[in-house]
C-alpha cells in the first residue's frame, strides 16, 4: 500500500494548520521623550478578521539591541506567537538603552548626535537612538501604552496587560509592573536583572552606591544616592506586592555568565520569604544569549496566555 506522508496528512486537516500573524511597524510621537520612536507590533491571527478586542504583552528587548532584535533567527517572536496560536497583541517598543527609568542625568541630544564613533548601539543611526528628554518610564505610561490603546483594538483593562522581557529588559519589566501594579497584571523575565544591588560573586547587598569601571550609564541613571536605585529595583519593591497582585513567572540559565542565576535565586528567596506566590525555572546549562531567550519566550507567552485565561480576558480562537 502506498504510504502518505504525514505532510500529505496536514494537506488533509486545514484545522491543524498553523496560525499566521503578522508584525508591522509604526511610530509613536514620543513627548516624554522629545521625538518619535519606532515599534513592532504582533496582531494575532484573526485579528484582521474580527472586532474582538485582544489582550496585550509589552516585550521589552535588553541592553544594546532595538525592537528590531525579536525578528532575529534565534528570537523569532512571529514564529512562536504563530506556533501557540497566541491570541494576543505582542507589542516590541524602541527602549535604547534606557531600561524605562526616569534618568536623574538630563540627556544631551546635540552631544548624542554629534558622536562620531558611538559607543552604545553602534548599529542604530544617532537620529532614532538620540533623545532630547530620558524620561522613559514616562515614554511607556504615557505615550506607548495610551497610543497603543488608542490605535488597536486591545482590552486595555490591567488584567488583559502584561510585561516581559530579556537581561536588562526583565529588570524594566519588573520594575515597571511592580511600581505601577493598577495598570500591569502579569510579568516576566528571562535572565532579568531582578535584584539590582545583589553582588553574586559575594553574596552581598550594595549598601551605597560609589563610581565603579563600566557602571557610567547606570549611575547616570539612577545616581549616587541608593534610594534612587532602591526605587527602581525589583527586590526592594517586592515590598509592596501584596499577594495576589501580581502573576509573576522568571527563570535563568544555571551558566548564566553574568551572574543573573544568583541574582534570581536571591529574588526567589525573598518572593518565598514574603509568601508570594511565583512561579521561577532554573533552566540547566542556559547561558546569557538569544539561543536562551529564544528558548524561554514561547514558555512566558503560555504563561500569559493561561492567566487571561483564568481571568476572562483572552479571546477564544476560531
Amino acid at each position: 500500500m502506498k504510504s502518505i506522508s504525514f505532510f500529505s496528512i496536514l494537506l488533509l486537516l486545514p484545522s491543524l494548520a498553523l496560525a499566521e500573524g503578522r508584525i508591522q511597524s509604526g511610530m509613536i510621537n514620543a513627548s516624554a521623550l522629545g521625538v518619535s520612536k519606532r515599534f513592532n507590533i504582533y496582531l494575532p491571527d484573526g485579528y484582521h478578521k474580527s472586532d474582538q478586542r485582544y489582550p496585550v504583552i509589552y516585550l521589552v528587548h535588553g541592553w544594546g539591541v532595538n525592537e528590531d532584535s525579536w525578528r532575529s533567527p534565534t528570537l523569532q517572536i512571529q514564529q512562536a506567537a504563530d506556533e501557540l496560536n497566541l491570541q494576543a497583541i505582542i507589542v516590541m517598543p524602541d527602549g535604547d538603552r534606557g531600561v524605562f527609568v526616569n534618568s536623574v542625568t538630563a540627556a544631551d541630544y546635540q552631544a548624542c548626535i554629534d558622536k562620531a564613533a558611538p559607543v552604545r548601539n553602534k548599529h542604530e543611526p544617532r537620529e532614532s537612538f538620540c533623545v532630547h528628554h530620558a524620561d522613559y518610564e514616562s515614554y511607556m505610561l504615557e505615550d506607548i501604552i495610551p497610543y497603543i490603546d488608542r490605535t488597536y483594538r486591545t482590552n486595555s483593562t490591567r488584567l488583559a496587560r502584561a510585561i516581559v522581557g530579556e537581561s536588562a529588559g526583565g529588570l524594566a519589566s519588573f520594575h515597571l509592573a511592580l511600581r505601577h501594579k493598577d495598570l500591569f497584571s502579569s510579568v516576566a523575565a528571562h535572565s532579568g536583572a531582578v535584584s539590582m544591588l545583589y553582588q553574586p560573586q559575594d553574596g552581598s547587598m550594595l549598601t551605597r552606591i560609589e563610581p565603579r569601571p563600566g557602571f557610567a550609564e547606570w549611575e547616570a541613571m539612577f545616581g549616587l544616592n541608593i534610594e534612587g536605585w532602591k526605587q527602581y529595583d525589583p527586590y526592594s519593591l517586592l515590598n509592596t506586592l501584596k499577594p495576589g497582585e501580581l502573576a509573576i513567572y522568571f527563570d535563568s540559565g544555571t551558566d548564566d555568565e553574568f551572574g543573573f542565576y544568583q541574582m534570581a535565586l536571591h529574588f526567589q528567596q525573598r518572593l518565598t520569604e514574603l509568601g508570594l506566590k511565583h512561579r521561577f525555572v532554573s533552566v540547566p546549562g542556559g547561558r546569557h544569549d538569544d539561543t536562551f531567550f529564544g528558548s524561554r519566550i514561547p514558555v512566558s507567552l503560555t504563561f500569559f496566555a493561561e492567566h487571561f485565561k483564568q481571568h476572562g480576558v483572552y479571546p477564544a480562537s476560531e
